[in-house]
């Protein structure tokens, strides 16, 4: 256990051996959410120390939400940006709606009530609009990105889809990219990369699955390897060094039974469990981040409104370091989660009382509420959080 306690006071930067990186983001149990006044594909915002973006998912019209970063970590929104597709009004059980690129330069979103994904070049001040491409499944949910490489998740055609990103930030499917996943109504939340970009993963809620992938040279994945969950309704996900993913396990919401479990992936795709099920005595454990170095997890708990840090090993074994890290606020029901690019600050989307809380976090990964931005009502139903 020294390892892992020694661990959480690590902050150091690590770059992947390839140029691309997704950050997470992920997912929606959904909140209403502001319309401002928008224009189709571009939006200006002021100058500032970052940015974060969130997702109408609004049926009649989606749209990606823009909020300037300040120094502090404190949001201002922007001009929303539509995306050309459709949402769906309702939450969509999964993290990684949306998908920033490593540099930062491309931001991905899916439209799953069109069933599409949108491409937007980030640059300076303007968020532009790009190409909406078809994800060549029924509802996209959860998009990853690597490189050049994109992967969608079809959680209607329980499919992934893989694409190619060329530098005008333009879509071309990769044949003989799909893949089925365990079965049929799998109740699939999340694909993602590792970090290298070599190796995908999807969580199945429905089958208590975990499925992963080898990908070749030439972007395409291998077959499925599937593997049984050690605790129910694994959920958000994310990879932290050396191949090793931290899965949330939601246990169906039951109260106080969530958990978070590690595994080792191995090259040819394959995985291996390092922590089974590790408790928070926290309830509906759904989405992850993780500190850039690897050292700490981030778990949001829907049911208890905060978040919880893990602590982790260089094997990859986690310690539960602090069930009530960060506190979201009585009925906040927070879902989405993501660090920005320093990890100096925290931020989870929160649709129980229609706010993003931002948090600051210190060397040794500890949270400080900074505030919690209110997010005004709408018609949409939000979901996926990153930030850069």
């Amino acid at each position: 256990m020294s390892a892992i306690t020694n661990s959480s006071n690590r902050v150091a930067s690590r770059r992947s051996k390839k140029s691309g990186r997704r950050v997470s983001g992920l997912v929606a149990l959904g909140f209403v959410v502001a319309v401002a006044v928008m224009q189709p594909g571009v939006a200006k915002v002021a100058a500032s120390k970052g940015m974060v973006f969130s997702l109408s998912n609004a049926p009649w019209g989606n749209s990606v939400l823009v909020f300037r970063r300040n120094q502090d970590g404190s949001l201002e929104p922007g001009r929303p940006v539509f995306t050309g597709g459709k949402g769906t009004g309702d939450g969509l059980g999964n993290q990684g709606a949306l998908a920033l690129s490593d540099s930062g330069k491309w931001l991905l979103a899916v439209n799953p009530g069109s069933d599409s994904i949108t491409v937007f070049l980030v640059t300076g001040e303007r968020i532009l609009r790009r190409e909406v491409q078809p994800s060549l499944g029924e509802q996209p949910i959860s998009v990853t990105i690597e490189n050049d490489l994109v992967y969608v998740l079809n959680a209607g055609s329980d499919a992934i889809q893989g694409f190619r990103l060329d530098a005008w930030g333009r879509l071309t499917p990769i044949a003989h990219s799909r893949r089925k996943l365990s079965g049929n109504g799998v109740g699939a939340a999340q694909v993602s990369f590792n970090r290298d970009g070599d190796l995908l993963a999807v969580t199945e809620k429905a089958t208590n699955r975990v499925v992963t992938f080898e990908v070749d040279g030439d972007g395409r994945p291998g077959e499925a390897n599937v593997y049984d969950s050690p605790a129910p309704t694994p959920f958000g996900f994310a990879f932290g060094r050396r191949d090793q993913m931290l899965v949330s396990e939601a246990a169906g919401g039951a109260t106080g039974a969530s958990t978070l479990s590690s595994w080792q992936l191995a090259g040819d795709g394959s995985a291996s469990l390092i922590s089974a099920a590790v408790p928070s005595q926290q309830s509906a454990a759904c989405w992850v981040a993780v500190s850039r170095d690897g050292h700490l997890a981030y778990v949001t708990n829907t049911r208890s409104d905060n978040v919880s840090t893990y602590a982790v090993a260089d094997n990859g074994s986690v310690g539960l370091a602090e069930a009530a890290a960060g506190q979201t606020g009585s009925g906040s029901a927070p879902t989405d989660i993501a660090l920005d690019r320093n990890n100096r600050f925290l931020y989870t989307l929160n649709p129980g009382n229609g706010t993003i809380s931002a948090f600051s976090v210190d060397e040794t990964g500890v949270l400080q509420l900074v505030e919690h931005q209110v997010v005004n009502a709408g018609s949409g139903r939000v979901t996926g959080l990153v930030a850069r």
